[in-house]
């Protein structure tokens, strides 16, 4: 609105004055034109896709549970949330590669919870390090590979312990961002003697690891990957086949590698870290 008063006169100086008819003639033009302007705002900029988020000054809406207390409260089976709960965590997770699909994940205090989004290029509106509120009142609450999800609830048989919520309308009614501010969490340095599922959801970074596959199989990322210490303590890696370093070759010789703690509960029970990106291996 603040461009309207520049954008009539640039609408007068283009054409909309004509000698002949005098101002009022002007005027009825400008009018006629008017709907024309406005698709003319839209398509220049003039929406602001922050419309929903608070400033860097603005106070967070205030909290009423935390993540962990979420988890120590969840029963094991998805249900839908009907009272007034928010919680707050900083996102620790990127879909830029697509390792993470249409989800994120947030952590506060050594507990975290994925939020199935739904929709694409979360990194934009929500990248690693910002700070978010949660509104959880109709939504789900679920548990797949130990990580809490916050969702919708899933179609019956559908074998999913969540559904996505689906919308950016309904996404900007469950989560808004805190301000502009980054600051990314630390990965907790666990070895894998240290793991726990209460750990499932946050970000966890295992070092003096060595690459061990387990079959003949191609070594490229995709998949599940076997990685062990000096003790022989083993932990697994995760990586969707549509990831962009898919079909990079995972690197040989000792490293470091930091993701998304899950938990596998068939046979014998294994952890996983589900990895954002080529750069959670490291040397």
């Amino acid at each position: 609105m603040r461009l309207l008063p520049l954008l009539c006169v640039a609408l007068l100086a283009a054409g909309c004055y004509d000698s002949r008819f005098g101002f009022t003639h002007r005027i009825t033009e400008l009018m006629r034109r008017l709907p024309l302007l406005c698709a003319f705002l839209l398509l220049t900029g003039c929406y602001d896709s922050r419309f929903g988020e608070r400033g860097d000054d603005a106070t967070p809406e205030p909290v009423t549970a935390t993540i962990r207390q979420l988890r120590e409260k969840f029963a094991g089976t998805t249900f839908p949330v009907t009272g007034d709960i928010v919680v707050s965590g900083r996102v620790t997770t990127s879909d830029y590669d697509e390792n993470f699909y249409r989800t994120f994940c947030i952590e506060e205090d050594g507990a975290g919870i994925e939020v199935m989004a739904g929709i694409d290029h979360l990194h934009n509106d929500f990248p690693e390090g910002c700070q978010v509120t949660l509104r959880l009142r109709g939504l789900a609450l679920g548990e797949s590979h130990g990580v809490l999800q916050a969702g919708r609830m899933p179609a019956a048989g559908s074998g999913f312990a969540t559904d996505y919520i689906g919308s950016k309308a309904a996404l900007d009614a469950a989560v808004t961002r805190n301000g502009e501010a980054l600051e990314p969490i630390a990965p907790t340095l666990l070895s894998p003697g240290e793991l726990t599922p209460e750990r499932c959801g946050t970000l966890v970074r295992i070092g003096a690891l060595s690459y061990t596959p387990e079959d003949l199989t191609p070594g490229t990322w995709a998949g599940y990957k076997r990685f062990t210490d000096d003790t022989g303590a083993a932990v697994y890696t995760y990586v969707r086949s549509y990831a962009r370093f898919a079909d990079d070759e995972v690197p040989v010789g000792r490293c470091t590698l930091t993701g998304i703690l899950q938990y596998d509960a068939t046979g014998e029970g294994r952890y996983i870290l589900k990895l954002r990106d080529e750069n959670d291996w490291t040397r």
